[in-house]
């Protein structure tokens, strides 16, 4: 079986899986928060592999640890923010003090370093220091902030339609790139970070995101008998950037696989790789596309 048909039917598969878990919601969306979690670990694992030599290795129980924490507090703000449920009066609580000042984020991103620091300089060598923490403290900045965006784009009134949207410009992004390149690719883009990119590849990729958003509009329109707040115009402009964002995603990742000179994040997922090689992209345009929208509600535009 070819590459590209094992990319094909995985992505089918993963499709399937990915529109499930956003309709079906169990008590408290317990399924977003243990999916998030596996997610986390997965992309944790894969993300220290890269950052492994020989004098630095990562804390990869630390890093986890609160990459877990600051998932949670997301979790926790989801549930505040989510009108369909009613949480524990204790997560209420939480939810309130939360949103009314302190963020317990920033402070758990200090006592991470500090944490890390300590562990390096008691139990490992000096050399490599640098990478290890850096490593690990990159963990849940790259990993598990933009998952925790996740639940705060859902949070939103519209948010399975964001959810819909930013996942339909990332993957017709991404689809259009790969097969633009395969078919039409006849003019390098010149980036030493990932030489196979084409220009055709990256036009390709704009055209089918912005077509998959028009699509996804007129479909969820028809069948929900809503009207969206998202124009036809507004859709064009937010699908083009997004799927200049998603690229951003796709290089970073690809810059950090050269340095470690890996071809793919993993093995876990047929004709992709591995977690990240999939989520890459994922994981810039999510937060990308929820601070567009929380920044539209503050100026009085309907969200």
């Amino acid at each position: 079986m070819s590459e590209t048909t094992l990319r094909i039917l995985s992505a089918i598969v993963l499709t399937f899986v990915y529109v499930f878990m956003i309709f079906h919601s169990s008590w408290y969306y317990l399924e977003f928060y243990a999916f998030g979690v596996v997610l986390i670990y997965l992309g944790l694992k894969e993300l220290y592999a890269f950052c492994k030599t020989e004098e630095s290795k990562p804390f990869f129980g630390t890093g986890l640890l609160f990459s877990l924490l600051i998932f949670t507090v997301y979790y926790i703000q989801f549930l505040g923010l989510q009108f369909e449920v009613t949480p524990p009066g204790f997560v209420l609580e939480l939810s309130k003090i939360l949103r009314e000042g302190f963020h317990p984020i920033p402070f758990l991103l200090v006592a991470l370093s500090i944490t890390v620091w300590i562990l390096q300089i008691l139990k490992r060598p000096l050399d490599g220091a640098l990478f290890s923490v850096g490593g690990t403290m990159l963990g849940p900045i790259y990993i598990a902030i933009p998952i925790g965006h996740f639940l705060l784009l859902l949070a939103l009134p519209f948010g399975t339609y964001y959810i819909f949207l930013v996942s339909v410009i990332t993957f017709m992004s991404d689809a259009g790139a790969y097969f633009g390149g395969r078919w039409f690719g006849k003019h390098p883009a010149g980036l030493k970070i990932s030489p196979k990119k084409t220009w055709e590849g990256y036009v390709t990729g704009n055209l089918t995101a912005v077509i998959g958003a028009q699509i996804l509009n007129v479909t969820w329109e028809h069948y929900s008998g809503v009207k969206l707040p998202v124009g036809i115009l507004e859709t064009i402009i937010l699908s083009f950037v997004i799927s200049v964002i998603s690229v951003m995603g796709d290089l970073a990742e690809s810059a950090m696989k050269r340095d470690a000179k890996i071809k793919d994040s993993g093995s876990l997922i047929p004709g992709h790789g591995g977690i990240l090689d999939l989520a890459d992209a994922l994981l810039f345009t999510v937060p990308a596309i929820y601070y567009y929208f929380l920044f539209k509600g503050f100026l009085g535009f309907p969200v």
